[in-house]
């Protein structure tokens, strides 16, 4: 038997439905969920129709795509896939493969909760046990820790939406809130308090001064509805020096993985924040019941880091990936990666499919280099 098939053969046994995703997807869904930053790592072409395809970057993804399909028209039970198959993207550094293999399996309309954390990641670490990897550095996120400080700090929704999507950037939320300060000085500045009747009549004024008029797409009355719209929310809003340090605190968090519940509490009782109590509990119990339950040869050195796992672009709650090592080399090519990714699915089907979700893939080639790996 060899690694790969002994990695499946030990997925298998967690139940569930064998699933064979489709080697190809539309481009447009990983360029859709990542930007065009990702068009450099995928493999695309384009049909006789118009159509970008791309050699599927991940199983993940056709995975979900597959799950939509089945469920559809109807409430579907909660269902385990597992799967193997082989990827494509171009790699990330020099000896990686384009190609490889990936081994996983996806849990579907499960409970929103801290034991299906604990099983994904029991039953991937305990998967490379059983194939003779009994240690490796791993990295912890949660992607839902930044958004629940912003709804807490009570900002206007079109802030708290920009800030959320910002924390998903490097360096986004810096830039978001640099762009607040000159919004605060631009033309939706000049034109707040005013009824959209008299902001049409400014702007019309201003396109006769001018001899401007809007150019591409957007109409003037389009024009109108967006500055009426800007001049009454967030363009004006000022995030005060308090609540952008607080931010910087949660934004930047990286700790032993152990003292993670302990340094957001201590931030919250710093801002005299409420409403974060439910999300602090369920955190802290996740971190105690993995010490508790996970192998501790994969949590001797485990951190944990609110901005990892940003990448993942799907994934939006807890996220974790097993390395060699923490070197920067051996940290672009884990051997685990694997989380929940909630709202993948509504993101995917346009709200028609909406379930939960959490799954998690081991890379053999690279499990095979870790000390005490089966041959």
């Amino acid at each position: 038997m060899t690694l790969a098939d002994r990695i499946a053969d030990v997925l298998a046994q967690s139940g569930g439905d064998p699933v064979e995703p489709n080697v190809l997807i539309e481009a447009r869904v990983p360029l859709e969920l990542s930007g065009e930053a990702v068009r450099s790592r995928i493999c695309t072409f384009v049909d006789d129709h118009g159509v970008e395809w791309a050699l599927r970057p991940d199983l993940t993804l056709p995975v979900a795509l597959a799950e939509i399909a089945d469920r559809r028209g109807g409430d579907r039970p909660e269902a385990i896939r597992h799967y193997r198959g082989r990827v494509f993207r171009l790699p990330a550094l020099p000896s990686e493969p384009v190609e490889y293999e990936q081994i996983g399996l996806e849990r579907f309309g499960a409970p929103r909760d801290v034991a299906q954390d604990l099983w994904l990641f029991r039953t991937l670490t305990e998967t490379c046990q059983s194939c003779g990897v009994t240690t490796g550095y791993t990295r912890f996120g949660d992607l839902a820790m930044f958004p629940a400080f912003v709804d807490a700090l009570g900002f206007p929704d079109d802030v708290s939406a920009g800030l959320k999507r910002a924390f998903r950037q490097e360096g986004g939320v810096r830039a978001y809130l640099d762009g607040q300060d000159q919004n605060r000085q631009g033309f939706a500045a000049r034109v707040a308090g005013l009824p959209r009747e008299d902001i049409a009549v400014f702007l019309e004024d201003i396109f006769a001064m001018t001899g401007v008029r809007p150019v591409g797409e957007r109409t003037t009355d389009e024009i109108v509805e967006r500055l009426y719209a800007r001049s009454r929310t967030g363009a004006q809003f000022t995030v005060s020096p308090e609540q952008i340090d607080l931010l910087e605190q949660v934004r930047l968090l990286e700790v032993p993985f152990a003292d993670a519940p302990k340094a957001f509490a201590e931030i919250v009782a710093q801002g005299g924040l409420s409403g974060l109590q439910n999300k602090l509990d369920q955190f802290a119990a996740r971190t105690e019941q993995l010490h508790a339950s996970a192998p501790p040869t994969m949590l001797e050195a485990a951190q944990f880091a609110t901005r990892f796992g940003r990448r993942f672009t799907y994934y939006d709650g807890f996220v974790f990936e097993i390395t060699s090592d923490a070197s920067e080399a051996a940290m672009k090519r884990p051997f685990v990666v694997g989380g929940r990714y909630d709202a993948l699915l509504a993101d995917l089907s346009g709200g028609a499919v909406s379930t939960t979700a959490l799954g998690g893939v081991i890379m053999p080639h690279r499990l095979a280099a870790m000390p005490g790996a089966m041959t």
